[in-house]
């Protein structure tokens, strides 16, 4: 019933008041207008949180659908930079297997010795997210697993990871230049020719503590890619 319509019974019964009738009579009709009104009001309402909750369920799969696409497209970037960044762990090994072995490919590690500078920077896009947790819609997430897991992606798993790698490179490039860039030659192309300095302690340290952790940090990335494509249902 529309809204005109319950102004007008609410009308009706106040009118029934100034009726000449019996007592009896105006009380039956009284009720029977102010039946007609809550039975209308609460159709309406019943209407309106029916809508409400329609719009409240798309909003909330719009929302699923869309941080599934993110979270797909996230996974394979995380996959993509594990192998673009795969030969750089290749030379830490390498290196560090030579020194074990006392086989020095002094070309290999010379040439090759932008790998202990470069860097590869996790980056991870939560807009979506973040509108959707801002905009209080996180309640309409009602699988519970589900809701823990993409909380703990977005607040936990992928911070962590940006934070590491910032960490990590810093400090490895701080290390870098204090132990081996302010004390190795440089060639005319520009290459650092490490493999004068293999035999200083702090210089295989580096070279291993630091292969160490690329070799975890893989790892990580490659569980937190396997996390962003598997949904918990």
């Amino acid at each position: 019933m529309s809204e005109e319509k319950i102004i007008q019974h609410t009308k009706t019964a106040l009118g029934v008041v100034h009726k000449k009738a019996t007592l009896k009579e105006k009380a039956k009709e009284f009720i029977g207008e102010i039946i007609i009104i809550i039975i209308a009001v609460s159709i309406t309402v019943a209407f309106h949180n029916w809508n409400d909750e329609r719009h409240e369920e798309k909003i909330a799969r719009d929302f699923l659908a869309g941080t599934s696409k993110d979270l797909k497209t996230g996974a394979q970037a995380i996959t993509a930079s594990i192998q673009s960044f795969q030969p750089t762990i290749d030379y830490y090994n390498k290196v560090w297997t030579q020194i074990k072995q006392n086989k020095i490919d002094a070309k290999y590690v010379d040439t090759q010795s932008y790998f202990l500078r470069n860097t590869n920077y996790f980056v991870f896009d939560n807009s979506r997210f973040e509108g959707f947790k801002s905009s209080g819609y996180l309640r309409l997430v009602t699988n519970d697993r589900l809701l823990k897991h993409l909380v703990t992606l977005y607040t936990i798993s992928m911070p962590f990871e940006k934070e590491a790698d910032a960490n990590f490179f810093q400090r490895r490039a701080e290390d870098f230049d204090h132990y081996i860039g302010s004390y190795a030659d440089i060639d005319t192309t520009g290459n650092f020719l490490v493999s004068r300095l293999l035999n200083q302690k702090q210089v295989r340290y580096h070279i291993y503590a630091y292969g160490q952790i690329l070799n975890e940090r893989k790892e990580h990335k490659k569980l937190l890619a396997k996390r962003c494509s598997n949904w918990p249902l």
